[in-house]
């Protein structure tokens, strides 16, 4: 019995031994492993503190400039009357689709405020005498929808009205989703709220006309593609602005005789096309050769390229085949990445004549901030995020986030200087 007492206790003291090893043991490899880790982490941080110090040199060279004319400053003290400079900002489609409507709505109160969408960028608005937008909905009293047959609440039109938007084009393909008397109470209405419209024949003229600082400026607006286009009839197509070259050419030849400056806003392309097709190309040249002096493109919910040619009289024309959307509830990256268009016209203090003096643009996107959160979507200024981002400053946004508007701003610019 003494015997096995022995070996007990010496098989006691051989597992101790054992245990208080092994326990060494998992303890030096615990803390070899966070050690490890620590010094992974440290290493990712500064390898993601280089990216993002890599990514704001980026930031800074890139540039939103298109085009400055060569001429002349303004301030030219040789001049004894001075220039005048004249700003116009220009945006894509305004869209509202069943989601943006439900994130307007308030349960409580049973409302509609679209206003906080608009709010990170109405600062890029203020500054020009005039903006020009899209509106791709009606304003009729039926089921507000924002697939199909298009109609929104009112409240969205001035939460537009309220972001800076103030002369609209109602030529699109939705213009007569409600037929002729839908187009003629959409256009009442968005005229009521103080816009300009531009894009039917339903009055006097189908050319709009503003004096802006003793400058009479044209829009002219037409819609290459509609709804159910072969069950509509030709009555119908006309109050729309459905294009024409021969409608064309009449309205240009009305703006030059009254106008110093024509701009031709145009509903055509493919849609999510990245390039403009031969048709947009041809019309382009046909808008040209009869007196357009700026383009401006939409309904393919994708940025398209811009360009600057030269008239028959030697005069710079812009050209941007497509400006995407302004705010949409698209899915779709590309559809996501949108810019606000700057145009400055100069008029001439020693013979008044006017012309293309610089062109500029601001990149914003639609944050989509998921179906939960109180404010859903949300324009935001996609260069100064980004920088604001990389530079650690509190943002509202994810590095998912992040990374997409490197990519956007990476495709804004290769899609602009093609």
């Amino acid at each position: 019995m003494a015997r096995n007492r022995r070996n007990k206790r010496s098989i006691k003291k051989i597992t101790d031994v054992i245990s208080l090893k092994m326990f060494l043991t998992i303890l030096s490899i615990l803390a070899i492993i966070i050690v490890i880790c620590s010094i992974t982490i440290i290493y990712r941080n500064y390898q993601d503190k280089q990216l993002l110090a890599k990514q704001m040199e980026e930031l800074d060279k890139q540039i939103e400039d298109i085009f400055t004319e060569t001429t002349q400053n303004i301030a030219n003290s040789n001049n004894s009357k001075r220039d005048s400079i004249i700003t116009l900002s220009a945006v894509g489609d305004i869209l509202c689709e069943n989601e943006i409507i439900e994130d307007g709505y308030n349960k409580s109160t049973k409302t509609y405020n679209f206003n906080n969408m608009f709010q990170g960028i109405t600062d890029f608005l203020k500054p020009s005498d005039i903006v020009l937008g899209t509106m791709e909905t009606n304003f009729v009293d039926k089921e507000y929808s924002g697939y199909g047959l298009r109609n929104s609440p009112k409240e969205f039109a001035e939460a537009v009205k309220n972001s800076g938007v103030n002369l609209v084009s109602i030529s699109t393909n939705h213009s007569l989703d409600y037929g002729i008397s839908g187009l003629k109470t959409t256009k009442n209405y968005l005229q009521e709220l103080g816009y300009d419209t531009v894009g039917d024949s339903l009055g006097d003229n189908r050319v709009t006309i503003k004096n802006i600082k003793d400058t009479n400026i044209a829009f002219l607006s037409y819609t290459c593609v509609m709804e159910n286009k072969d069950s509509k009839k030709n009555e119908e197509l006309n109050s729309a602005n459905f294009y024409s070259e021969k409608i064309a050419k009449e309205d240009l030849d009305y703006a030059k005789e009254n106008a110093d400056f024509i701009f031709v806003i145009m509903h055509w392309g493919d849609a999510y096309a990245t390039k403009p097709n031969s048709s947009q190309k041809k019309i382009a040249d046909y808008l040209i050769d009869n007196g357009a002096n700026v383009i401006l493109g939409n309904h393919s919910a994708a940025i398209q390229p811009m360009e600057i040619r030269q008239n028959k009289e030697g005069e710079n024309v812009f050209i941007a085949y497509s400006l995407g959307n302004y705010i949409c509830a698209d899915n779709n990256d590309t559809s996501k990445v949108e810019l606000v268009l700057n145009i400055d016209i100069r008029k001439s203090g020693e013979d008044g004549k006017v012309t293309l003096n610089k062109v500029d643009y601001t990149p914003i996107y639609v944050l989509d901030n998921r179906v939960n959160e109180k404010n859903r979507y949300e324009l935001i200024d996609m260069k100064g995020v980004a920088k604001s981002y990389a530079t650690g400053e509190k943002t509202n946004i994810s590095r998912t986030t992040y990374n997409k508007l490197l990519e956007g701003l990476k495709l804004l610019q290769n899609v602009i200087e093609k």
